[in-house]
């Protein structure tokens, strides 16, 4: 009997839902200026995994789990945050020869030390892998549920500062320099009769 009702009290948990993501204007600002620098360049994004396999929620306190909107995992969430400030810039191409993606080695909180932690290895070929981390403070609440909604409400502006350092580094800006060398394509010309 124990067991059934500790299995209905797990499942009434309420789950906190993380706040559908919205564009950074600096993350954006930061890409404009790129593109002032190398009018040709643009990115396209590809897949963002954790090491330790797709995260859909994380248990909160035992009080329910942390999880993004719209059934996405929490590295899915990352990936199309990055690809909507790309778009938004004006510097997203699924054509472009160079992809960034990450692998999460860190994708976690600490609902008690009201931190975020974002450590992931990022690839945008040609350029070395390189490592981007990010620790984003917030604050808690020694109450369950008020400390799992703030977590909840705390991953976006964690996901954009990521974001941010992701395309503050250098590295980022020589991918982004290397997107610009992609072949451009060669207009096909006619003979023009009597020439």
């Amino acid at each position: 009997m124990s067991v059934v009702v500790a299995a209905l009290l797990l499942s009434a948990c309420p789950a906190y839902t993380v706040t559908r993501y919205s564009v950074s204007v600096d993350n954006v600002e930061m890409l404009r200026s790129l593109q002032k620098k190398y009018p040709q360049g643009a990115l396209k994004v590809s897949d963002f995994t954790s090491e330790s396999g797709p995260q859909r929620e994380i248990l909160c306190r035992g009080a329910g789990p942390v999880a993004p909107p719209d059934q996405k995992t929490f590295e899915q969430y990352l990936q199309a945050a990055l690809r909507d400030e790309l778009r938004m810039a004006g510097v997203y191409s699924d054509k472009s020869k160079v992809a960034v993606s990450a692998k999460f080695h860190e994708l976690d909180f600490s609902s008690v030390d009201g931190t975020w932690n974002l450590d992931a290895l990022v690839s945008a070929s040609p350029v070395q892998p390189f490592q981007v981390s990010h620790v984003s403070s917030f604050s808690s609440s020694p109450i369950a549920d008020n400390a799992c909604n703030l977590t909840a409400q705390a991953f976006m502006p964690a996901a954009q500062d990521f974001l941010k350092k992701l395309v503050a580094s250098p590295e980022f800006e020589k991918a982004f320099a290397a997107s610009e060398e992609a072949p451009a394509p060669v207009p096909t010309t006619q003979a023009v009769p009597g020439t």
